[in-house]
């Protein structure tokens, strides 16, 4: 019997379906892929962040601090101590061993850095007119410690690095690159969490300095100055006008008296140690 080849009908490595709905389809599919992984990063980043214990933290804010050419400042510790011991002695504030530094930085905010480190820009410290803005200032961050927002507002890579080195070790290589690959990361805080933060160092100031004092000049001052260009500390947080707002509505709603703030000198950075 003579073999007779069937003659195809077409090309097989040619798809019946049109290209750009197999494109669709890819794009659709990595889409998916991308979106169930940041949901995985995001609940990862939920479920470690309340257990972290600070010598973690301590170790992951190590490397955000070297990305920074610094000072230990010892004025602004020992004014940040005084005001730590108001709180109360059950504090979950207590576990930490806060410092403050100076970065060399013309951008006016300040900064919570994980495991106690707090990083006060030299071009803030240029717009401090007294030492109760500043202790509002440093009572904001320690809101974000009491809160724990200095670590969710990290992102997800935060979440997945500490948990990578709770898991393997702070000294594995695992922990190690990962920390390189997220630990850079800017920090976002929700306006839900500037207010509360907000809410935090004003019941620091206040309990510190017997008023409520400063609270808001200093954002008053920085609103009427930078116009419509607005600093980068205000400009990443809530409008200085809404926060101001907020801010009087609670010194009015808790009754804190408002008296004559500490002069600060411009500059002033006492005794420092640089790294």
């Amino acid at each position: 019997m003579k073999y007779s080849p069937r003659e195809l009908s077409g090309n097989v490595n040619v798809s019946s379906s049109h290209p750009l709905a197999e494109l669709a389809w890819m794009v659709g599919g990595l889409v998916t892929i991308v979106a169930v992984i940041s949901l995985g990063f995001w609940w990862l980043a939920e479920l470690v962040v309340p257990r972290v214990p600070v010598d973690v933290e301590v170790w992951a804010g190590k490397y955000l601090l070297e990305k920074y050419r610094h000072q230990e400042n010892s004025e602004l510790t020992n004014l940040l101590q005084k005001m730590l011991k108001t709180l109360p002695p059950d504090s979950p504030l207590k576990k930490y061993a806060f410092s403050v530094s100076v970065a060399e930085n013309e951008a006016v905010n300040a900064m919570a850095l994980p495991g106690g480190q707090i990083m006060v820009f030299s071009g803030l410290l240029k717009n401090v007119h007294s030492e109760n803005e500043l202790a509002m200032v440093l009572g904001h961050e320690l809101g974000h410690y009491a809160h724990r927002d200095h670590l969710r507002g990290m992102g997800r890579g935060l979440g997945v690095t500490l948990a990578l080195a709770m898991l393997f070790g702070q000294d594995s290589s695992v922990a190690g690159i990962a920390s390189d690959l997220f630990l850079g990361m800017e920090m976002r805080y929700s306006r839900q969490q500037e207010t509360a933060a907000d809410a935090f160092g004003l019941d620091m100031l206040t309990a510190g300095y017997g008023h409520a004092g400063g609270a808001t000049d200093f954002f008053s001052r920085l609103a009427g100055e930078a116009g419509g260009k607005l600093p980068y500390l205000l400009a990443s947080h809530p409008h200085p006008e809404d926060r101001i707002f907020i801010l009087r509505k609670m010194i009015k709603e808790k009754g804190y008296p408002v008296r004559k703030t500490i002069p600060w000198k411009v500059g002033k950075l006492g005794s420092t140690k640089r790294r």
